[in-house]
Protein backbone atom coordinates (compact mmCIF):
# COMPACT_ATOMS: atom_id res chain seq x y z
CA UNK A 1 0.00 0.00 0.00
CA UNK A 2 1.31 3.40 -1.01
CA UNK A 3 -0.64 6.58 -0.31
CA UNK A 4 0.29 9.67 -2.29
CA UNK A 5 -0.85 13.21 -1.63
CA UNK A 6 0.97 15.63 -3.91
CA UNK A 7 0.32 19.06 -5.29
CA UNK A 8 -2.11 20.53 -2.81
CA UNK A 9 -0.58 24.00 -3.21
CA UNK A 10 0.42 23.64 -6.87
CA UNK A 11 -2.66 25.51 -8.04
CA UNK A 12 -3.11 27.86 -5.10
CA UNK A 13 -1.60 30.94 -6.74
CA UNK A 14 -1.98 32.59 -10.11
CA UNK A 15 0.70 32.11 -12.75
CA UNK A 16 3.11 35.01 -13.01
CA UNK A 17 4.84 36.38 -16.11
CA UNK A 18 8.03 34.48 -16.84
CA UNK A 19 6.87 31.13 -15.48
CA UNK A 20 7.40 28.16 -17.78
CA UNK A 21 3.66 27.65 -18.28
CA UNK A 22 1.91 30.27 -20.39
CA UNK A 23 -1.48 29.46 -18.89
CA UNK A 24 -3.33 27.28 -16.38
CA UNK A 25 -4.13 24.64 -19.00
CA UNK A 26 -0.46 24.05 -19.80
CA UNK A 27 0.36 23.88 -16.08
CA UNK A 28 -2.33 21.26 -15.51
CA UNK A 29 -1.10 19.26 -18.53
CA UNK A 30 2.50 19.33 -17.25
CA UNK A 31 1.33 18.40 -13.74
CA UNK A 32 -0.62 15.38 -15.00
CA UNK A 33 2.34 14.21 -17.09
CA UNK A 34 4.71 14.51 -14.12
CA UNK A 35 2.22 12.71 -11.88
CA UNK A 36 1.96 9.84 -14.39
CA UNK A 37 5.77 9.62 -14.43
CA UNK A 38 5.84 9.49 -10.63
CA UNK A 39 3.25 6.71 -10.60
CA UNK A 40 5.39 4.84 -13.15
CA UNK A 41 8.31 5.03 -10.72
CA UNK A 42 6.17 3.80 -7.84
CA UNK A 43 4.85 0.95 -9.97
CA UNK A 44 8.41 -0.04 -10.93
CA UNK A 45 9.61 0.12 -7.34
CA UNK A 46 6.68 -1.66 -5.65
CA UNK A 47 5.32 -3.87 -8.44
CA UNK A 48 1.92 -4.39 -10.04
CA UNK A 49 0.30 -5.98 -6.96
CA UNK A 50 0.72 -2.85 -4.81
CA UNK A 51 -2.32 -0.65 -4.35
CA UNK A 52 -1.54 3.03 -4.81
CA UNK A 53 -4.02 5.48 -3.33
CA UNK A 54 -3.87 8.97 -4.80
CA UNK A 55 -5.41 11.38 -2.33
CA UNK A 56 -6.76 14.92 -2.57
CA UNK A 57 -8.32 17.22 0.03
CA UNK A 58 -10.63 19.09 -2.34
CA UNK A 59 -13.77 17.84 -4.05
CA UNK A 60 -13.13 19.89 -7.20
CA UNK A 61 -10.87 22.49 -8.77
CA UNK A 62 -7.89 22.34 -11.13
CA UNK A 63 -5.78 20.22 -8.78
CA UNK A 64 -8.49 17.79 -7.70
CA UNK A 65 -9.79 17.39 -11.26
CA UNK A 66 -6.27 16.77 -12.62
CA UNK A 67 -5.60 14.07 -10.02
CA UNK A 68 -8.94 12.40 -10.72
CA UNK A 69 -8.05 12.37 -14.44
CA UNK A 70 -4.64 10.82 -13.74
CA UNK A 71 -6.32 7.97 -11.85
CA UNK A 72 -8.95 7.52 -14.57
CA UNK A 73 -6.21 7.37 -17.21
CA UNK A 74 -4.31 4.75 -15.16
CA UNK A 75 -7.44 2.69 -14.71
CA UNK A 76 -8.24 2.99 -18.43
CA UNK A 77 -4.78 1.60 -19.19
CA UNK A 78 -5.54 -1.47 -17.09
CA UNK A 79 -3.93 -0.46 -13.78
CA UNK A 80 -6.93 -0.95 -11.50
CA UNK A 81 -4.77 -0.85 -8.37
CA UNK A 82 -4.42 2.93 -8.58
CA UNK A 83 -7.26 4.40 -6.54
CA UNK A 84 -8.58 7.91 -6.02
CA UNK A 85 -9.43 9.04 -2.49
CA UNK A 86 -10.95 12.42 -1.77
CA UNK A 87 -10.90 13.41 1.87
CA UNK A 88 -12.66 16.74 1.59
CA UNK A 89 -14.40 17.46 4.87
CA UNK A 90 -15.91 20.69 6.19
CA UNK A 91 -14.55 19.72 9.64
CA UNK A 92 -10.96 20.34 8.46
CA UNK A 93 -9.95 23.63 10.06
CA UNK A 94 -6.63 24.21 8.21
CA UNK A 95 -5.32 26.13 11.17
CA UNK A 96 -1.74 25.09 10.53
CA UNK A 97 0.75 27.62 9.20
CA UNK A 98 -0.44 29.29 5.95
CA UNK A 99 -3.67 27.26 5.77
CA UNK A 100 -1.93 23.88 6.14
CA UNK A 101 -3.64 21.13 8.08
CA UNK A 102 -3.56 21.37 11.86
CA UNK A 103 -2.65 18.47 14.18
CA UNK A 104 -6.40 18.00 14.69
CA UNK A 105 -6.87 17.82 10.91
CA UNK A 106 -4.15 15.19 10.62
CA UNK A 107 -5.91 13.03 13.21
CA UNK A 108 -9.19 13.42 11.32
CA UNK A 109 -7.54 12.57 7.98
CA UNK A 110 -5.79 9.54 9.50
CA UNK A 111 -9.13 8.21 10.73
CA UNK A 112 -10.75 8.79 7.35
CA UNK A 113 -7.84 7.06 5.62
CA UNK A 114 -8.19 4.04 7.89
CA UNK A 115 -11.89 3.88 7.07
CA UNK A 116 -11.18 4.13 3.34
CA UNK A 117 -8.46 1.48 3.40
CA UNK A 118 -10.84 -0.88 5.20
CA UNK A 119 -13.06 -0.80 2.08
CA UNK A 120 -10.28 -1.99 -0.24
CA UNK A 121 -9.54 -5.64 -0.99
CA UNK A 122 -6.11 -5.65 0.63
CA UNK A 123 -4.17 -8.70 1.74
CA UNK A 124 -2.12 -7.41 4.65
Amino acid sequence: MVVVGLGTNDFSTALNPGEQWPDQTSLVTAYKSAYQGFLDKLRTRYGPATTIVVSVPEASGAFADAVRQVVQDRNGQGDSRVRHWNYSDPALDRLGCDWHFSARDHRLIAGKLGDYLATLPLAW
